[in-house]
């Protein structure tokens, strides 16, 4: 597995508003898959997407995950406690919330098993699920080269 943790710590709490973050249900081959994806949110007027990179490579560092192509087992890094989801991505004062749709929340918790993802480069918000596939399609892609 890829060793980001020596390179990048999880960012603090003042990060935050600089990550985006997509939940959704969606079928899979052995019953319904739970989806999160971290994106960087909009750059400021002054920042460009490297400015973001560390962050959310400490984020994944944090969370124990490594390139899309090696298995990962986030184990506790998803907290589900009265309606509210929150990563620990290993920041020792700090959790990021998830935002989800109405099915997510009971269906996550009874399952038990969420993906999650980092992406490094922007995507567009609101283009729902369609873009999320097109996103992570493309991120796996250039991955895959």
């Amino acid at each position: 597995m890829t060793v980001l943790s020596a390179r990048f710590a999880p960012p603090g709490p003042e990060f935050m508003h600089r990550v985006s973050a997509a939940a959704w249900v969606e079928p899979g081959v052995l019953g319904p898959e739970y989806h999160v994806l971290l994106t960087p949110a909009r750059p400021r007027s002054a920042e460009n997407m490297e400015h973001y990179r560390p962050g959310l490579l400490g984020i994944a560092s944090g969370l124990g995950l490594g390139r899309p192509d090696e298995p990962y087992r986030l184990g506790l890094g998803l907290l589900l406690v009265r309606g509210i989801a929150s990563l620990d991505y290993g920041h020792r004062s700090s959790t990021l919330n998830v935002p989800y749709p109405e099915t997510w929340y009971p269906l996550a918790q009874r399952w038990g098993r969420v993906h999650v993802a980092v992406g490094l480069a922007r995507r567009e918000l609101g283009g729902g699920l369609g873009a999320d596939h097109e996103f992570l399609s493309v991120y796996r892609g250039r991955r895959a080269r």
